[in-house]
């Protein structure tokens, strides 16, 4: 990426003085490039207070604030022109030297991002930014360079700089609720599960729809067949690429997918249609895409098994959680003695874990499980009729399930957090 202060024909649009909305999801980091970049810009926190907006020119909000929010309503009122934080990403980041992938979807875009970085990471230099992390691949395995980033578009910018810095061929992102159009592959891996945003006024989807309106021409899109959109390559049920069983079956054409015995086919089937779909769309041979997934066993957190000693665990806290994944790993866990550590770490997820529905699936289930720490503030008031201990984080139900874990048990770990 080149970091000069020649504005480009996009950035000149942005020309301000500019308003940055929301300084808690990346308003900081895409004022603090537009300044870099000679563009008189201010972030501003506007849940708390009320900020002047009779100087600016422009003003830059992320998709999902409400319309109601009292810096919106000025800005409107003063007939000001408004840009999501999205589109201004997209034009802060300019020329690259590395081709750009992003992902977005209602679900599975953590898991289709990191399969996809380990397939490329077999024949090129790869850097992903997930809620894992900002992470350099090589030949399938990773190290991590930044943590604590959010994928809010805004960090978008810290990612791009890194893979320039560590001259990557290819940086895959993982973006929320939508694409900045900076990219030469945008995969959209579900619309399903959809949800209200910005005050309950817009659906989630409409917002995730910007992968296709702000990619360039020369773009690559990539969707779930469940989307139903006008894609390059699609993947999943009716899609080009699709996972049955153990074979991956690619327009016609049939592979054995060579990947581990212990890995859930049920957990990442989409996320691996996804992966190999993304790759051919981006030149790479098909059979070297699906020998790059050989022996492969699953991420940590994202319904991986192995054992701790002696202890057969089960783990699948990640920050996209859902009580259907709770009850798929509860599936997993057969023979002997279950513990559950269920619930959610909040100082880690802006989101947390649908409270009601966990505790109705835990009293159908009760009886399976032997041992039960339930994680989070909102869980305690449950422990006494669902016979649970409590633990405030992930890290505290881990230490209690392993006091009462023995070999030959099963722990199934599934706390919403960020790993």
């Amino acid at each position: 990426m080149h970091c000069g202060s020649r504005l480009s024909e996009g950035q000149r649009e942005l020309l301000g003085p500019v308003a940055v909305l929301d300084s808690i999801h990346g308003a900081g980091i895409i004022a603090s490039r537009l300044r870099e970049i000679g563009i008189d810009a201010e972030a501003l926190e506007v849940y708390h207070s009320n900020p002047g907006l009779e100087r600016f020119s422009l003003v830059v909000a992320p998709v999902h604030l409400s319309p109601q929010n009292r810096s919106l309503l000025e800005a409107r009122r003063l007939g000001k022109k408004v840009i999501s934080h999205h589109r201004a990403v997209g034009m802060i980041l300019g020329e690259r030297e590395f081709r750009a992938v992003e992902i977005t979807g209602t679900r599975g875009k953590t898991t289709t991002a990191l399969l996809l970085a380990q397939i490329l990471s077999h024949e090129m230099r790869v850097v992903s930014h997930t809620t894992s992390g900002i992470e350099l691949w090589n030949r399938g395995k990773r190290s991590l360079i930044r943590s604590g980033l959010s994928i809010t578009p805004g960090n978008l910018i810290a990612a791009h700089q890194v893979a320039s810095r560590e001259r990557t061929d290819v940086l895959v992102s993982e973006v929320s609720l939508g694409g900045t159009g900076a990219f030469d592959a945008g995969v959209v891996t579900s619309l399903t599960g959809d949800y209200l945003i910005a005050g309950g006024t817009m659906w989630a989807s409409t917002a995730k729809l910007q992968m296709l309106s702000l990619s360039g021409p020369d773009a690559r899109i990539v969707a779930n067949a469940d989307a139903k959109l006008s894609a390059d390559v699609t993947f999943g049920d009716g899609g080009d690429v699709r996972i049955h069983g153990g074979s991956v079956g690619i327009r016609g054409e049939s592979f054995p997918l060579p990947t581990g015995e212990m890995l859930d086919p049920q957990a990442y089937s989409e996320g691996i249609a996804g992966a190999l779909a993304t790759a051919i769309s981006m030149g790479v041979d098909l059979q070297d895409a699906v020998e790059a997934l050989r022996g492969f066993e699953g991420f940590k957190g994202r319904m991986s098994r192995y054992q701790l000693d002696g202890v057969n665990v089960i783990d699948n806290s990640n920050s996209g959680l859902k009580v259907s994944g709770i009850e798929r790993a509860l599936d997993l866990a057969s023979g002997g003695r279950i513990c559950l550590v269920a619930g959610e770490d909040a100082e880690s997820v802006c989101e947390g874990i649908d409270v009601g529905a966990l505790v109705k699936m835990i009293e159908s289930r009760r009886d399976e499980i032997n041992e039960l720490v339930l994680v989070g503030r909102r869980l305690h008031p449950y422990a006494p009729q669902l016979r649970g201990r409590t633990a405030r984080n992930f890290q505290e139900g881990l230490e209690v399930a392993r006091r009462h874990t023995f070999p030959g048990d099963h722990l199934v770990l599934c706390v919403k957090c960020f790993r």
